[in-house]
């Protein structure tokens, strides 16, 4: 067996307790979810577990990263070749609701991680791995491309600093969002009410920086 085989069987394994902690995270809060649950969701041993993560919290930290990933990523299609900086930003943060409305428990996932992190210990070395994530995102940041497209095709007004008016951006997204994900599911009244607020503030923040 070649060293690749070795290497993608490794990988999907971890993929696979990813996934299944991702699972079993969309049905109840982590802080209840523990590494046996995960193992069996996997069809996965404890042993081949800790070939992969030192404990619940990296794991958990895998999970919040692949969700951000995943956000980010599907974010980031929605602006097509061709399209004006002020129409990538649009569609952008459109599909931005869109994705969040339909992943309500990945929002709150988020939410729930950065209240954990913040106020526990989870390690030294997982916090600074969790750091540099972050602070390799904002530097390369997904809203970058339109924002920086809208001021050379005079779309949008220009800006002198546009990776502070792409975090900006985010933090008052995630915010908005996040307590949209705290409705529940069968609060259909709430949670139409909450899209509209996030379309018409898209609208607005469109407005405010196109020319």
């Amino acid at each position: 067996m070649t060293e690749n085989w070795h290497q993608n069987y490794k990988n999907k394994n971890r993929e696979a307790l990813i996934a299944a902690a991702k699972e079993l995270c969309m049905k109840q809060s982590f802080l209840n979810v523990n590494i046996k649950d995960i193992c069996r969701e996997a069809g996965i041993s404890r042993v081949t577990f800790y070939k992969h993560f030192q404990s619940m919290n990296e794991l958990i930290l895998a999970v919040q990263v692949e969700i951000l990933e995943s956000m980010t990523g599907y974010v980031k299609n929605a602006a097509s070749p061709g399209m004006s900086g002020q129409k990538m930003l649009a569609s952008m943060l459109e599909a931005w609701v869109n994705y969040a409305s339909t992943h309500l428990g990945y929002i709150k996932f988020v939410l729930l991680f950065d209240l954990h992190y913040e106020a526990y210990d989870s390690g030294q070395e997982l916090k600074e791995q969790y750091n540099l994530f972050i602070k390799r995102k904002k530097e390369q940041h997904f809203l970058l491309d339109a924002l920086e497209t809208g001021y050379n095709d005079g779309t949008l007004k220009p800006d002198p600093d546009p990776l502070n008016t792409a975090h900006f951006i985010f933090v008052s997204m995630m915010s908005m969002l996040q307590k949209m994900s705290l409705a529940s599911e069968e609060d259909h009244v709430t949670v139409q009410s909450d899209l509209k607020f996030a379309k018409r503030f898209i609208e607005m923040l469109v407005q405010h920086l196109s020319i």
